[in-house]
């Protein structure tokens, strides 16, 4: 017996698209945190990858004269600090480099500025840092 107010199907004919309005804003905030968390990771990535690299590059500086005069592999500190510099400049990225004794030490920092979350113009710092050994030889 019907009262006059239609079947249960009529009723309810409305409450799915109320929900899906209240979540589509909700799933899209999720997907840029993601989305943000995955650039931020890649900008991390990249920022070590250049750290490392420069390490390595000023690792690499040998003080030619004390190899010809004593045969023996020395790091040229001002020449591993000016290369490990050079190739974080190449790649885009501030940092130091300092050359003791036998390793190079290089601090690195880049920004990230969010592209999908609505923050405002806020950049996000990332800083690494790597140690490198000059090869003994």
């Amino acid at each position: 017996m019907s009262w006059g107010r239609g079947s249960s199907a009529e009723r309810d004919a409305g409450n799915a698209s109320v929900f899906l309005i209240l979540l589509i804003p909700v799933v899209t905030l999720v997907f840029a945190l993601v989305w943000e968390a995955g650039q931020m990771l890649v900008a991390k990535s990249d920022l070590l990858e250049a750290t490392h690299a420069a390490a390595r590059a000023g690792a690499h500086q040998v003080d030619t004269s004390a190899v010809l005069a004593h045969g023996e592999t020395v790091l040229a500190p001002q020449a591993a600090e000016r290369a490990a510099t050079e190739h974080l400049v190449r790649a885009g990225v501030s940092g130091r480099a300092e050359a003791d004794g036998e390793q190079v030490v290089i601090l690195a920092r880049t920004t990230y500025t969010p592209a999908l979350l609505p923050i405002g113009s806020q950049v996000i710092e990332a800083e690494a840092n790597a140690v490198a050994v000059q090869p003994s030889g």
